[in-house]
């Protein structure tokens, strides 16, 4: 049976999705089909996690109207929430979807007051010695107070990272999973002062060597939209690498697709899943999202059948 895992998701939205058949700035549109509903990563993870058998524990920010409206909608499908409530209004994120393709449009976080920071850091102390499992999903709020997670005391947890803004003491005490897209990549690398010569054929191979020998990071993998899924890891000392091409589907909306994929890794490592499968349905999920207008809608079949599909494609190195 799966474990509760701790979501961290603390810059959640309210999502207004607009569907066109055509989209071209400067002009007036009439817009097909509109949906709105509770997102962002912490958000996105949760739901998605819970699909596949998972049990969440989501801790937020939430505040006015969509605030009181996110909170309604998880608690209504039967996800945990420890929010911390905040008196400006939550954000919204407006996406527009068309041919396959999404813009979004996302609104400034809001700003955290001390006392604010202070409920968050009581709150997160109730759950944090019986969490064994914790995951931090996306950016902070606007003068999120860095330290009360940064001095957190990982003894005994299994954590994972889907961000990649103030995250450094996180990676530094030592992380199951650091989920980052390729411009999270080259902002870690940037980071980490490590040469970046992409049209060398042993770029992936010499900046993920020089990352896991830099940080103690068990796992870590790196989406590109459309480019094959590449995930890291030492093996008794010895560097393994394993790519994987996503298959080719009908997109609905890709919004998301990397916070499934982060939420298919969770369940399948607290599952007790390999490296190798955590990867196969890790992938098969975030593919699945893409097809279906919400993340959660995804089809435990599809993702099945899809698995099988993936499973064979799997590309090793060393």
């Amino acid at each position: 049976m799966a474990q509760e895992i701790l979501i961290l998701g603390l810059n959640p939205a309210w999502q207004r999705l607009f569907f066109l058949d055509k989209f071209t700035p400067g002009e007036v549109h009439r817009i097909s089909k509109v949906e709105e509903y509770a997102s962002g990563k912490g958000i996105n993870c949760s739901r998605v996690l819970q699909n596949l058998g998972g049990t969440p524990l989501l801790m937020h920010f939430l505040g006015a109207d969509h605030g009181s409206r996110i909170f309604d909608e998880i608690s209504a499908c039967g996800i945990q929430q420890a929010p911390i409530w905040i008196k400006e209004p939550t954000r919204v994120c407006t996406t527009i979807a068309c041919g396959g393709e999404s813009t979004e449009l996302i609104e400034p976080s809001p700003e955290l007051s001390d006392f604010e920071n202070q409920d968050f850091t009581q709150t997160l102390a109730e759950h944090w010695n019986s969490a064994q499992s914790v995951a931090l999903c996306g950016s902070f709020p606007e003068h999120f107070d860095v330290n009360c997670i940064s001095n957190l005391d990982f003894a005994g947890k299994r954590v994972y990272v889907d961000a990649i803004t103030d995250i450094d003491s996180w990676l530094e005490k030592g992380v199951e999973l650091l989920k980052i897209n390729m411009p999270e990549y080259s902002q870690l690398l940037d980071r980490l002062g490590i040469p970046q010569v992409k049209s060398s054929p042993q770029f992936w191979k010499m900046t993920a060597t020089a990352v896991l020998e830099r940080l103690p990071i068990k796992n870590l993998v790196v989406t590109d939209e459309d480019s094959p899924v590449r995930a890291f890891r030492f093996v008794e000392k010895k560097f393994q690498s394993i790519t994987v091409l996503p298959p080719t589907v009908e997109v609905q909306n890709n919004v998301g697709a990397g916070d499934s994929f982060f939420a298919a890794w969770l369940y399948a490592d607290s599952m007790g899943l390999d490296f190798e499968e955590c990867l196969v349905k890790a992938t098969a999920v975030a593919v699945a999202r893409c097809e279906v207008e919400k993340p959660w809608m995804l089809s435990l079949e599809r993702v099945a059948e899809l698995e099988e599909i993936i499973r064979p494609e799997l590309e090793k190195q060393e």
